[in-house]
């Protein structure tokens, strides 16, 4: 499909082809002095693409500073331990992988 992304800006198709699909061919002929040359379409082409996919690169910057920015909002302060602190550790999830490797163990 031909939906753009919310973090780029651009839809993939545009991306990887360098333009919009389009939907419906042109129907009407140019005449032959208005065509250009293959050659500069190509250099338009690519450098269309370039610039796309610069443009999508700064877009996804700017989303993922955004997205951090957002998401450091809901953190709290980190807690810093000293050497000699006292800590309670949840063994939890440790006991559950002892439990799991078989061997009939006995877990206390």
């Amino acid at each position: 499909m031909n939906t753009v992304n919310a973090s780029t800006g651009f839809s993939p198709f545009q991306l990887h082809i360098g333009r919009s699909p389009r939907l419906i061919p042109p129907l009407t002929v140019l005449p032959s002095d208005e065509l250009t040359s293959h050659d500069i379409d190509a250099r338009r082409l690519i450098d269309n693409l370039e610039h796309d996919v610069l443009e999508a690169q700064d877009n996804l910057f700017l989303a993922k500073s955004n997205q951090a920015h957002q998401a450091d909002k809901h953190r709290s302060a980190e807690t810093v331990f000293n050497v000699g602190d006292r800590v309670l550790l949840s063994t939890f999830h440790r006991r559950r992988e002892y439990l799991q490797r078989g061997q009939s163990r006995v877990a206390k």
